[in-house]
């Protein structure tokens, strides 16, 4: 998919059989390739050093309760939705809840299977939403719940680290640096997104214009200069124009958080091992770390497994416990990138019924 097609038309451009890829997407389709591969050789080895009867064992024990854990996991979905659908300003938001829903799943779909990760799947929810709206809105939206999202995100883990320090100390100096970048990095994203929100900055104009004033910005990214100019206006103005639906969304987000500490505590639970809130609030917390760190292997995997293991294992719990742990939420995972799959080729489908149509009423004619 090349952006600046999605950003002109809102689709894919028409693939061209007698044009070969080009040197960069090779590249990207090996890097893609290798980072998927080298996550897969991670899980096996993480489930060879653990013996994969444990696991089998403590997974085996979930039983039904494995659907209160999709359920919680739809959920999450459900309320990152209405967060981007409040986002949207009314006098535009014209169209049904639903279509968030579609684009959020849709999207999400795309973040887990490709190693750019959010930038290809928040582009792809932009897209989807761009049948009812301008894509200008639709991608402001997707930008407003992400930086209230990971504004929160860095509070929670901030929390998650603080209980971690106040029941368990930290087991030696390598543990204790690493929790001191992870503070370290979490307060200066936190200011640094405060700070754009308060000051309405707009970093990707002001870098533009830099680069225009040197003669570095390409083409097309100065035709694009005014759209991007909207996108920013849209979102850092929400916080001043629309101060209610600013912190409706900002609510909706640490509501999602609260679900995924109650989707760990009730795993733990249905696995057959004790649990209580704070220790599943600082699985969550650093799993969280984990993710954002490695969030350029396609869906985490392998990474997601063997870090959770390593949480547990340093919060008491056995590394199988922990591998287990993730092994049942991966698999809600997958039931929900399922449900976006399904709605990309669906709608896919439908996009290319119409375009046939469409030749032929003009052939027709």
């Amino acid at each position: 998919m090349q952006s600046g097609d999605v950003l002109k038309d809102g689709l894919p451009a028409e693939p061209d059989a007698k044009k070969p890829r080009s040197a960069s997407t090779n590249l990207l389709i090996w890097v893609h390739a290798l980072t998927f591969l080298l996550g897969l050789v991670l899980l096996g080895l993480v489930v060879y050093k653990i013996g994969y009867q444990d696991i089998l064992t403590s997974v085996g024990h979930v039983g039904w309760g494995f659907v209160v854990i999709l359920a919680l996991n739809v959920s999450r979905h459900l309320l990152r939705a209405a967060s981007m659908y409040l986002a949207i300003a009314p006098e535009v938001r014209t169209f049904k809840y639903r279509s968030a829903v579609a684009a959020r799943f849709g999207g999400e779909a795309v973040t887990f299977f490709t190693f750019t990760g959010p930038f290809l799947g928040d582009a792809t929810k932009a897209v989807l939403l761009k049948k009812n709206l301008a894509l200008t809105h639709g991608a402001a939206a997707v930008i407003i719940d992400n930086i209230l999202y990971y504004v929160t995100v860095i509070l929670v883990v901030l929390g998650g680290i603080a209980i971690l320090l106040f029941n368990y100390g930290s087991n030696g100096s390598a543990m204790t640096n690493v929790l001191l970048i992870i503070v370290a990095s979490s307060v200066l994203m936190f200011a640094a997104l405060l700070l754009a929100i308060l000051y309405k900055v707009k970093p990707l104009t002001h870098f533009i214009d830099f680069l225009a004033n040197r003669n570095l910005a390409p083409g097309f990214v100065l035709k694009r200069r005014e759209n991007i100019l909207d996108v920013e206006n849209n979102v850092f103005q929400f916080y001043h124009d629309r101060r209610a639906d600013f912190f409706k969304v900002f609510c909706i987000s640490l509501s999602v958080h609260a679900v995924s500490v109650a989707e760990v505590h009730l795993a733990l639970k249905f696995l057959g091992y004790d649990s209580n809130l704070s220790v599943a609030f600082i699985i969550e917390s650093l799993t969280k770390v984990i993710n954002a760190v490695f969030s350029f292997i396609p869906g985490t995997i392998g990474v997601y497994e063997g870090g959770n293991g390593l949480i547990l294992k340093t919060l008491g719990y056995t590394t199988a416990v922990g591998v287990a742990l993730a092994l049942v939420r991966r698999g809600a995972i997958l039931f929900s990138t399922l449900i976006g799959l399904i709605i990309l080729v669906w709608r896919t489908a439908a996009r290319g019924a119409k375009h046939l149509s469409q030749q032929r009423g003009i052939v027709k004619e």
